[in-house]
């Protein structure tokens, strides 16, 4: 009988927004009049401070006067617009930077002939892996990567071409004394 009578929903919207003026008024004296010992305490402060009135808005929106949900709405609303904008401006370094980021990173050419070109991929992520170009006029034609730790890239001296396919070169490659027969994949 005793839950019937009172209206519990309207007493906790007021004891939510009492806790919350009072919260205010003790983070308003922390910060100009005198300041409460230790860190923790302020951030705990700060925190009930902000929870307050986001659980005030998120239960009671739909019985909030305008200026409330106004004044509320921002507590619960400003966190998540400040986390977005922080990864949107993260994300958008990436795309505005990328294509300068990966002008700046040139390959660099282990070995060169008149018709191929065998050039080592550099990136700051990527692993030390060895291209197959073939030159052109104009353009150059890319025909695979070799993926083959044997091969020493450091002094490649020859490069001969034994087959071409579609998704495949194999070639011969001289590296200090030795040959290797690889295979180039695209």
């Amino acid at each position: 009988m005793f839950f019937v009578k009172q209206n519990w929903v309207d007493k906790y919207k007021k004891l939510l927004i009492k806790a919350h003026v009072i919260l205010l008024l003790i983070l308003l004296l922390d910060i100009f009049v005198v300041n409460i010992k230790g860190v923790w305490l302020d951030r705990l402060f700060l925190i009930a401070f902000l929870l307050t009135a986001s659980m005030t808005f998120a239960l009671y929106r739909r019985t909030l006067r305008t200026w409330q949900k106004i004044y509320f709405g921002f507590f619960l609303f400003y966190p998540i617009v400040a986390a977005a904008t922080f990864l949107v401006d993260r994300i958008m370094f990436v795309l505005v930077a990328s294509p300068l980021l990966v002008a700046l990173t040139v390959p660099e050419t282990k070995f060169s002939s008149k018709d191929y070109e065998v050039r080592e991929i550099v990136g700051a992520l990527a692993p030390v892996q060895v291209t197959l170009v073939k030159k052109g006029l104009v353009t150059e034609r890319y025909l695979g990567i070799l993926n083959s730790g044997e091969v020493n890239y450091g002094d490649i001296t020859g490069l001969n071409i034994l087959d071409e396919t579609k998704d495949t070169t194999f070639a011969i490659l001289t590296s200090g004394d030795k040959n290797y027969k690889v295979a180039f994949h695209k």
